[in-house]
């Protein structure tokens, strides 16, 4: 069947593709060539992966004997800050649906036939300090009776992008957009015809190849799902840009989430002589929580350096923190001085995180603190320092 040919049959059977999560299982008559098909779109995508940008392995002549150091991914999608494995299993926010009849594979019968999954596509609102950005996800959905059922089950479909000058039929292979079930990921990559025995929800990434497409998922863009079988149509999703408003992503309107990627020094170009260095620790063995540590350094009213500490155990997820604040006499330098005198209670303070290039401090002393400790109340605004190796925020 020519291409053309497949565009009008999908005209065809629009009919059976709307029900195609209510319907049965379709047979279908035998493609002899499609094996070929699958074969060579996967060897192209291989390539795409293998002949990555910058890496060492590409040159035989190039002999790597240590581990590379975290470094930003040129070409991501989405800011790491944003999401981590586990991804979601439910949509949420503007979701662009359709139904298609994969190409399944029955191992009882040997043979080909196709099921009818739902797929959808949504966002998820990141940060958004540099530029109004989301992570585009995409889950294939199958039908409840047949969930999980390992003898018959459908294909990951070849996926194609058309957004801007490139075209889903991109002769220089720059409509491949890479999809990887973790998020994070350098040159993962899910294959044409991989199983799909449970319902999965995919992320959608760039290729680390400076000659394959890069696409901002965040503007709009049209997606494309191919069987590669000749008795099949072409099944496509057109996705608006990303918009968010307080009603479809409340999440972009609040404070973001506290985590890891937020352990950096923060300061206020307007009063130097402060500056607040922020950790998120881990709890070994916790995975509900984690302990926010933060010093803010400043000077008494004698000038001398004066510094404030606080440390609580927030629940993941937590977007506000509030801590108690202590301050440390005694000590000394180099260890000459002896232990330092017991930590003595300040105050409180509340740390909230607007996105991930400024913080908000609010800030209270207690009545009756000595006259030569730093006291009062109020909210300061304060900015990132700079970037973590490793632990880009945006």
């Amino acid at each position: 069947m020519s291409r053309n040919a497949r565009y009008l049959f999908v005209a065809a059977l629009m009919a059976a593709t709307v029900s195609a999560s209510a319907e049965p299982r379709i047979s279908v008559a035998p493609d002899s060539g499609r094996a070929a098909r699958v074969g060579a779109e996967v060897a192209k995508r291989q390539n795409l992966a293998v002949s990555r940008a910058a890496d060492p392995k590409s040159t035989s002549a190039v002999a790597q004997t240590a581990a590379a150091l975290p470094r930003v991914n040129p070409y991501k999608a989405y800011p790491p800050s944003c999401i981590a494995d586990p991804v979601p299993d439910q949509t949420s926010g503007p979701t662009y649906t359709t139904t298609a009849n994969l190409a399944a594979y029955d191992s009882v019968n040997n043979q080909t036939v196709l099921e009818g999954v739902t797929i959808r596509i949504w966002r998820i609102a990141c940060s958004s300090s540099d530029s109004v950005n989301a992570v585009t996800l995409m889950r294939i959905q199958r039908q409840s009776i047949y969930e999980g059922d390992q003898e018959v089950y459908p294909l990951f479909p070849v996926t194609a992008i058309q957004q801007g000058g490139i075209t889903y039929d991109d002769p220089n292979l720059r409509s491949y957009a890479r999809t990887a079930v973790e998020p994070n990921t350098v040159i993962t990559d899910v294959l044409p015809d991989t199983p799909i025995v449970n319902s999965t929800t995919y992320i959608l990434e760039n290729y680390a190849n400076p000659n394959s497409g890069f696409f901002d998922f965040n503007e709009s863009f049209g997606i494309r799902f191919d069987n590669l079988d000749q008795n099949s149509p072409y099944y496509f999703i057109n996705v608006p840009a990303y918009n968010p408003t307080v009603g479809t992503y409340p999440d972009a309107f609040q404070n973001i989430p506290v985590s890891g990627y937020l352990s950096t020094s923060w300061y206020n170009p307007a009063t130097s002589g402060e500056g607040i260095v922020m950790q998120v620790y881990e709890l070994l063995g916790d995975t509900q929580n984690f302990i926010v540590n933060f010093t803010w350094s400043a000077y008494d009213p004698s000038g001398l350096p004066f510094w404030l500490t606080g440390q609580v155990t927030v629940p993941r997820g937590t977007r506000t923190v509030t801590t108690p604040m202590f301050y440390v006499t005694g000590g000394g330098l180099g260890g000459n001085a002896g232990a330092a005198d017991p930590p003595t209670p300040w105050g409180t303070a509340t740390l909230g995180f607007s996105d991930c290039n400024h913080l908000t401090l609010t800030y209270a002393s207690n009545p009756g603190l000595p006259a030569i400790v730093p006291q009062g109340s109020g909210t300061r605004s304060w900015l990132r320092l700079g970037r973590l190796n490793g632990m880009d925020c945006e």
